[in-house]
């Protein structure tokens, strides 16, 4: 038997290792991967289309488990103006990634969006800075 610390050769009935001091306990079982706990992707400037008219000015953030939208206010965008892309947002929703059942392009006039569309019937359209990098990324977590 091997530790799997440091490679050195140890005898069967040892608890830990004798060169490195690892605990031996975990080399018996199987390591399994913590697939809890939460990661983050990706995230970035989004806007969410939410009609032809209206255009709300947020942030992203995806994850392995969801996809977060973070909404700047209509106040805090007339306050300071373009500069509300450089603030985080405030938090509006999320979608987790097993709701979402596909990914799609759409359009908001000449800009190129992504339309998500989750199992329950949703349409989310945004807009996003670095678009084919969001929409990779995206698909990956779906798959």
């Amino acid at each position: 038997m091997f530790c799997k610390n440091c490679g050195t050769q140890i005898s069967e009935d040892a608890k830990f290792c004798s060169s490195c001091g690892a605990s031996l306990e975990s080399t018996s079982a199987p390591q399994q991967t913590d697939t809890t706990q939460e990661i983050i992707i990706m995230k970035g400037l989004c806007n969410r289309v939410k009609s032809a008219f209206s255009v709300q000015n947020g942030n992203a953030i995806l994850t392995n488990k969801r996809f977060i939208y973070l909404k700047h206010s209509l106040a805090k965008t007339m306050v300071i103006g373009a500069f509300v892309n450089f603030t985080k947002g405030s938090y509006d929703f999320d979608i987790p990634v097993s709701n979402i059942h596909s990914i799609e392009d759409g359009r908001q006039g000449i800009s190129k969006t992504i339309i998500i569309n989750t199992k329950d019937g949703e349409k989310y359209n945004f807009y996003f800075t670095n678009r084919e990098e969001w929409k990779i990324h995206l698909q990956n977590v779906i798959d």
